[in-house]
């Protein structure tokens, strides 16, 4: 092989932030386990909002994450797209929580919608959805985020307030 040559895909889908989802989310991890740590590697979320979101100390989160890091460097987890048969047992609600975070953030100096999550949670669904495009699951998970995301704008006041539902402007668009 030489430097010209393309690099090899590793994939059904070449991208590094699915990748590191499934890492993430392997089987070998436990799922609170697999939360966390995509919350953490795939999200950016601090170890701060992660405790918070698990309603635990900070110091036991960091604990949680850092174990499961050794797990995968010990049990030699790869860093790949598992085959079609292995995916639904590795993204069973995940995206969901990032784009929840997103949809509804924790942390108390964010905003309390953060646009990049909910926009990186769609992306990486609408890859996994090419991946399984006859999962319902998957589909209605998409689904769902791009109704709640359609609804983003009227969410929010021009001053960062959440919005009730019966007070959101129903014509307001993203």
């Amino acid at each position: 092989m030489s430097y010209d040559d393309p690099p090899e895909p590793l994939g059904a889908i070449d991208d590094d932030r699915l990748r590191l989802i499934f890492t993430c989310c392997h089987p070998a991890l436990a799922m609170e386990t697999r939360v966390a740590l995509t919350l953490r590697m795939v999200a950016g979320l601090t170890m701060p909002e992660i405790a918070r979101a698990f309603l635990v100390a900070e110091s036991a989160m960091g604990q949680r994450i850092t174990r499961a890091k050794a797990k995968i460097k010990a049990a030699r987890i790869p860093y790949r797209v598992p085959s079609a048969e292995d995916l639904p047992a590795r993204v069973s609600g995940v995206l969901y929580l990032v784009f929840n975070e997103g949809y509804l953030a924790s942390g108390p100096d964010t905003d309390p919608v953060r646009h990049d999550l909910t926009t990186e949670a769609i992306r990486l669904t609408r890859l996994i959805r090419a991946l399984l495009p006859q999962d319902g699951e998957v589909a209605g998970l998409l689904a769902l985020m791009l109704l709640i995301e359609a609804r983003r704008r009227a969410r929010v006041s021009a001053g960062g307030e959440l919005v009730a539902l019966d007070e959101q402007d129903r014509g307001a668009r993203n």
